[in-house]
């Protein structure tokens, strides 16, 4: 299980820590990420963050949700331009 620092955003850690995941490849374009229970085992935040986290990263077209399947890894060609 992952520990999350004190004095930072629960939301924020765990949003950095799946865009790393994204980018560094760990999740692969075009396969899906772990499910919303696989991630609320792996980490000790509550089900509401993961889905906030999981909705902001697929806003920013990181992600794409297909309902009865999953969220995918979108393809990096599709990631936004500016990532930071």
């Amino acid at each position: 299980m992952v520990e999350f620092a004190e004095d930072e955003l629960v939301w924020l850690q765990l949003y950095r820590e799946l865009r790393r995941r994204i980018e560094d490849g760990r999740y692969r374009e075009r396969m899906p990420i772990p499910s919303l229970r696989q991630l609320d085992q792996e980490f000790p935040v509550s089900r509401g963050t993961i889905v906030k986290v999981v909705t902001l990263l697929a806003e920013e077209g990181f992600v794409r949700p297909i309902r009865g399947r999953g969220t995918y890894v979108r393809p990096r060609a599709e990631w936004p331009q500016s990532r930071g």
